[in-house]
Order: structure tokens, then C-alpha cells, then sequence
């Protein structure tokens, strides 16, 4: 499955109306831990159909940014039925990263 990204116009309808689990990815181009992490989300995310995975430029979308308080890239927010469930800051590993999808789940 690959990872949308999501933009303010259309994270409503893609993140917070989702019933299920959404993991956002908020990232920087510049950011190199968070490029180490895209190969990592991309494999998690083709392992776990059931889950949607989205990402977010905190450049490009600063209110989002803003809106979730994110003070530091990358940063995972996992969401449930629309409500930020997890926050993980900075590089994790893919069993991490798994670990926390199967306690949000």
C-alpha cells in the first residue's frame, strides 16, 4: 500500500474521518533520520493492509505541524477513529513501529 500524502485541504476526510488506524508520518525533506524512516514505513506498510498511512510536510503544512504540536521530524501520530491514539518522536525501528501499530490497533 503506499503512503498518501496528505495535505490541510484533504486531512479530514483521509486521517480524521478514518475509522480505522491512520499512521501520519510528519517529515521533512531536509530531515535525514526521516528519510531513514520512509524505506522503513514503506515495508510496514505494504505488511499491514488494514492500516492507512499517510505523511505530512511540516514545510509544505505548517498548520498542521502547528495544529499537532510538532516540534521535532520525523514523528509518527496514530490515529483511531480520528483521535491522535500514540505519538512517537524521532528514527524507530520496524519492530517498533509494528509494536505500536498492534497496541493502537
Amino acid at each position: 500500500m503506499a503512503i498518501e500524502k496528505v495535505t490541510a485541504q484533504n486531512f479530514n476526510e483521509k486521517v480524521k474521518n478514518n475509522s480505522g488506524l491512520t499512521v501520519v508520518d510528519f517529515f521533512a525533506t531536509w530531515c535525514g533520520p526521516c528519510k531513514m524512516l520512509a524505506p522503513i514505513l514503506e515495508e510496514t506498510a505494504s505488511e499491514y493492509g488494514d492500516v492507512t498511512f499517510c505523511k505530512v510536510d511540516i514545510d509544505e503544512e505548517m498548520s498542521l505541524a502547528t495544529e499537532y504540536q510538532i516540534m521535532s521530524v520525523p514523528t509518527l501520530l496514530f490515529f483511531k477513529n480520528g483521535e491522535v491514539v500514540k505519538k512517537s518522536i524521532g528514527l524507530i525501528s520496524q519492530d517498533d513501529l509494528e509494536g505500536f501499530i498492534n497496541t493502537c490497533k
